[in-house]
């Protein structure tokens, strides 16, 4: 009873505390063997592309930036979502959507289905992700690959508004270097983060006054009601770029969240050569033989 009871934590709060949360881990694979995928698009116009997984696109793709699940930055496996950007005009983001519909070649929620939405912000229980920003990187040292929640603000009079709100380090931590040539993990929830919103929100502009579209997602929730108004999730998106001056290298995995307790982890991999696949599979034929061979 003695380790039971250590710290205060008996076996029962344990389960109690388990039965809370339900997680589970998916693994989004590449479209393409090593070294993996990788979209640009120099375009203007933001694009993205179907890899042919279910949810996840790039999306939001342009001015040069490029997006991939590659093996540059291995993590949790042998790969992670690489992202690449030359100049301030390039972008390019991987975001997850219910039920994705292109619109004039760039990815957004189903408007014609309900179940596009996720679920409603103060549901959301779950919000975190790792990231990784190259040395080599000359954009703005404080600059590193963000997370942002997709938003449709519904209002009293039923007219609505979307856009983000995006967690990024300088906003709660100060402009400071951030680490570079290892991975990071941010726990938006566990840290009470901050999260900016765009202006297509209708709280305010960020570029006329941040302090006004920044706040903890509880402020948000305040905010919203105030503004009779409900807040819904409708994508997550992680990517880099948008007036980011210089170059930037590096990459996101294990991007989770969840609703009302449920939540998944996203590990993103390399789709494994066809050989590897074969190796595997004689693998575990030859083991099940040795296994049949000593019940005999």
């Amino acid at each position: 009873m003695q380790g039971i009871l250590k710290y205060g934590v008996t076996l029962g709060t344990l389960m109690l505390s388990a039965s809370l949360f339900a997680q589970s881990t998916v693994t989004v694979y590449s479209q393409n063997t090593a070294p993996g995928d990788l979209f640009s698009n120099s375009g203007g116009t933001n694009q993205g592309y179907d890899f042919t997984r279910p949810n996840w696109r790039y999306n939001n793709v342009r001015g040069g930036g490029a997006v991939g699940i590659r093996t540059n930055y291995p993590r949790s496996g042998n790969g992670s979502v690489y992202f690449n950007t030359t100049s301030g005009t390039g972008k390019a983001d991987i975001e997850y959507f219910v039920d994705p519909v292109s619109v004039v070649g760039n990815f957004a929620p189903n408007p014609s289905n309900p179940n596009s939405i996720m679920g409603t912000l103060g549901q959301l229980s779950h919000l975190s992700y790792e990231w990784y920003r190259d040395s080599n990187s000359t954009v703005t040292n404080y600059l590193h690959p963000v997370i942002r929640l997709g938003i449709l603000r519904v209002n009293s009079d039923n007219s609505v508004n979307t856009g983000y709100l995006i967690f990024e380090r300088a906003y709660n931590q100060g402009t400071v270097a951030v680490p570079t040539n290892q991975w990071i993990a941010e726990d938006i929830f566990a840290s009470n983060y901050k999260l900016w919103a765009t202006a297509s929100l209708g709280f305010g502009d960020p570029n006329v006054d941040i302090n006004n579209v920044l706040k903890t997602i509880s402020g948000w929730l305040t905010a919203a009601n105030s503004a009779n108004a409900t807040l819904y999730v409708v994508s997550v998106n992680a990517g880099v770029g948008s007036g980011w001056n210089g170059m930037f290298k590096g990459a996101v995995d294990n991007i989770t969240f969840g609703f009302n307790g449920q939540y998944t982890t996203y590990n993103f991999e390399v789709v494994p050569e066809p050989a590897s696949m074969l190796a595997l599979g004689s693998g575990l034929a030859s083991l099940m033989a040795l296994r049949r061979r000593r019940k005999v």
